[in-house]
């Protein structure tokens, strides 16, 4: 995957498209499944996957889930994994409180060094 540099105003607006609650639950599982997110085809598959088993959204369509999955790789190719899950848990009360733990989860996680982040270039 390769770094593109994102203010943290943009980082905040692809967090408000993607949804904190699908950042929440899925952030882990889009890290662990990094290297299909730059196959079309394959990602294709993931986001279909993602859109029949939704969790803690609804997406009536599939470009719904499609445009959470395309926010949360720019959160991811610029950087801002740690940004945007710290935003997750030190949100308000509308964020589901399953998804915030997971947030927090996931954060200890990679400081742990149990989930890696990218190496971007």
């Amino acid at each position: 995957m390769e770094f593109k540099e994102r203010s943290d105003k943009k980082i905040l607006d692809d967090i408000k498209s993607a949804g904190q609650t699908f950042l929440g639950l899925r952030m882990e599982d889009l890290l662990l499944r990094i290297n299909e997110l730059d196959d079309t085809d394959i990602k294709k598959q993931l986001i279909q996957e993602y859109y029949e088993h939704q969790i803690g959204t609804h997406d009536d369509k599939f470009d719904g889930t499609r445009t959470r999955v395309n926010s949360a790789i720019r959160i991811i190719a610029a950087n801002k994994v740690l940004f945007a899950l710290n935003v997750i848990t030190n949100s308000n009360f509308r964020v589901p409180p399953d998804a915030v733990l997971k947030a927090s989860e996931t954060i200890a996680k990679i400081e742990r060094g149990e989930i890696k982040l990218p190496i971007l270039s």
